[in-house]
């Protein structure tokens, strides 16, 4: 487990860099009304995604029997859904264009369909690399589609100087993807489809399509609505802050899931491993996720102006506040994975379900109020409703509040370390954001690194010390306390 996470996080440490590299590459290159007239495209791409998603692959790897039977039935529907929904996407591109009222997103839906078409056809064996805790070839699968789509939009980008780089890279991400697939894993699925196989695990399928769905609601509610109410360049500021406040939220929800639900799928029936596990992963999610959020809520301006440019500084307060919404949103992914692994995904889909509601009920009084940061603020309460449930984990592992309080010291240690980094940074003469940027980043570094030393060294807790406890699970064979 934590030589799959090792490899799981250094994947997201370079596709994330290199995602950042293109967002700042193509901010600059690309207008908001740009990025936000792809946003129409995708938001509506998810959205039939979506409500077709079958869950087959999450039932396959939480199985503990054989599951190879099953692949090729889980092919053949997964390439019949993708052809399926290609052309419904062709065909509705029209009335997409009229709810948003932006004909010029119908081309641009219309060429992206044929990725949903190409992505049908991926590979199915790839889900062994998370079955069988196999993150190297994963993490070499999403950084080589990474890579492709990163020069490919930075160079149509810099060609095109429209909204048609996006598109093209978005397709040459799809392409990859799906070759890659029949490279790296020897699998080979064959059409076939087995209705009694279909049926069993639609069984477990349909919690994960239901908390795909009220996921989609509470994730693109916020993005729909700006669209259709606040224009383009509205979504497009928003869409960006959103990127960059929820970039490590993103990368540890990722993490979490892709090497967690597996790890407790093997261990469900021990409460006590299960609960020690959540614990070392609790402590060690909300070490980096409170401290980066101390830091972008503070250098937020520096952020957007330094990095992005003068055209983005709208972006500044949604950047704030989505920034305590991607905290909230790291903390609510510590529970997913425990829900879906040990057999409770019902859990997952209820504590979905309430974020979703809360943002349906708000989002329109606090964006007509407020604007884009009204919307941002809608997030952010809506994923605060998804903490009750989450807290359903503690009778599914065993563990207290006292424990998972005394697991928040370290990561609160280290926010305030970075916020008086930031604010002797704020003390010396600055000639550019640019410049700010650099010395509050190397400054918070710095201070971060000395806590994490200081967390381990004299007080023997902190993310060091979690690790360290992991690895000696590992080396005896069991999760320890």
């Amino acid at each position: 487990m934590v030589k799959g996470a090792g490899w799981v996080f250094a994947g997201k440490v370079v596709g994330r860099g290199l995602q950042l590299v293109k967002l700042v590459v193509l901010a600059r290159l690309l207008s908001p009304e740009d990025f936000g007239l792809f946003g129409i495209v995708l938001l509506a791409i998810a959205a039939l995604q979506t409500f077709t998603q079958t869950g087959f692959s999450t039932a396959l790897i939480q199985r503990k029997d054989n599951t190879e039977d099953y692949l090729d039935t889980a092919w053949t529907v997964q390439v019949i859904r993708g052809l399926v929904l290609a052309g419904i996407l062709f065909a509705v591109a029209p009335a997409v264009g009229w709810f948003f009222e932006e004909p010029r997103c119908v081309p641009l839906l219309r060429v992206m369909c044929a990725s949903v078409a190409i992505g049908g056809f991926v590979n199915i064996g790839i889900i062994y690399f998370r079955k069988e805790l196999k993150f190297h070839k994963q993490v070499l699968y999403n950084v080589a589609t990474a890579v492709v789509t990163l020069i490919v939009g930075v160079v149509l980008a810099y060609r095109l100087r429209s909204v048609w780089a996006l598109v093209w890279a978005g397709l040459a991400g799809a392409a990859t993807r799906c070759i890659l697939s029949y490279i790296i894993h020897e699998y080979r699925p064959r059409a076939r489809l087995d209705r009694p196989q279909a049926v069993e695990l639609f069984r477990f399928g349909r919690w994960v399509l239901g908390s795909s769905i009220v996921i989609f609601l509470a994730t693109s509610i916020d993005h729909a609505f700006l669209g259709k109410v606040l224009g383009a360049t509205a979504l497009g500021l928003y869409q960006v802050a959103y990127r960059l406040s929820n970039a490590a939220a993103t990368e540890i929800t990722h993490l979490t899931n892709a090497v967690m639900m597996p790890a407790y799928a093997k261990v469900q029936d021990d409460s006590a491993r299960l609960g020690r596990a959540f614990l070392h992963v609790f402590e060690l999610v909300l070490s980096l996720a409170l401290p980066l959020t101390a830091f972008i809520v503070l250098t937020a301006p520096h952020i957007v102006v330094g990095i992005l440019g003068e055209k983005w500084q709208a972006a500044v307060i949604p950047l704030q506040i989505l920034a305590i919404a991607g905290l909230l949103r790291a903390i609510a992914a510590t529970g997913g994975p425990v829900f879906i692994g040990s057999g409770h995904p019902h859990m997952d889909f209820w504590m979905n379900l309430g974020r979703t509601s809360v943002i349906a009920v708000s989002i329109y009084p606090l964006t007509k109020l407020f604007g884009v940061a009204g919307t941002s603020f809608s997030v952010v309460l809506g994923l605060a409703a998804t903490l009750p449930v989450w807290t359903r984990v503690m009778s599914i592992t065993g563990v207290k509040w006292r424990d998972v309080l005394q697991r928040c010291q370290s990561a609160v240690l280290l926010a305030a370390l970075v916020a008086l980094a930031v604010w002797l940074s704020g003390l010396a003469p600055t000639y550019s954001p640019q410049a700010a940027l650099l010395m509050e980043s190397s400054a918070a570094a710095i201070f971060c690194g000395f806590g994490v030393w200081l967390t381990w060294r004299w007080f023997h807790r902190g993310p060091l010390v979690q690790v360290g406890k992991a690895l000696s699970a590992i080396r005896s064979g069991h999760i320890t306390g």
